[in-house]
């Protein structure tokens, strides 16, 4: 059975290896060295807005009150999250968003190639996840036809957190875990549905669980 078999039939396929180990390695070095990852900033949801208190409280006060509520939300079963995903505005001084667009057209080459679409792609962008953050269950909706995530992650151990959680029956009793492992891309055909989320994570400061998401049309 080929992967675009497998899409088709489950709603998700994980491929390994998608990069050449050099080309992933070297994208890795780079998000890192060059401490692009210091720069994203946090998502999360649900958030109040702190735009009246921004300029008395330290971005990182910000960025803990707004992660406590998305816990909270999280504990009463309610649509949330919480990671650091590149910005745009920082995308735009340091070019750091040709290094996760430029990953985003490989997939789009890849899914031309096989005839699975005819459009474009969507958007990209980096995540990081650091310990004690999460996303809940949830569908993409109408973001495009396929979501991708690509891993950046090495050495991963399953006391991390940080799995990824599809459910291909749309219902929460019956999910499969990913666990992250570098260079492999998973993809999500959204017209299956596939709710997805990512478990709380538990990972120690020097570990980063660092991915490439996106959507195709």
């Amino acid at each position: 059975m080929t992967w675009t078999d497998t899409l088709e039939k489950n709603g998700f396929v994980i491929i390994e290896q998608f990069l050449p180990a050099n080309e992933a390695r070297q994208l890795r070095s780079e998000i890192i060295q060059r401490q692009h990852i210091k720069k994203w900033g946090l998502l999360s949801a649900p958030s109040q807005p702190f735009s009246r208190i921004k300029n008395n409280i330290s971005t990182q006060v910000i960025d803990n009150t707004k992660h406590a509520q998305a816990i909270k939300a999280l504990k009463r079963n309610r649509f949330s999250f919480s990671f650091y995903r590149s910005s745009n505005k920082y995308q735009q001084q340091h070019k750091q968003s040709a290094l996760h667009q430029n990953l985003g057209n490989k997939v789009v080459e890849l899914f031309k190639d096989k005839e699975l679409i005819k459009g474009e792609l969507q958007d990209t962008f980096f995540a990081s996840f650091k310990k004690g953050q999460f996303i809940s269950y949830h569908t993409d909706g109408g973001a495009g036809k396929y979501a991708f995530i690509y891993q950046l992650s090495t050495g991963w151990q399953e006391r991390f957190g940080g799995q990824l959680e599809l459910y291909p029956k749309k219902i929460k009793f019956y999910k499969r875990v990913i666990s992250p492992k570098f260079n492999t891309l998973t993809v999500l055909k959204l017209s299956h549905p596939m709710p997805h989320s990512v478990r709380v994570l538990n990972n120690p400061v020097y570990k980063y669980r660092i991915t490439i998401s996106g959507w195709v049309e």
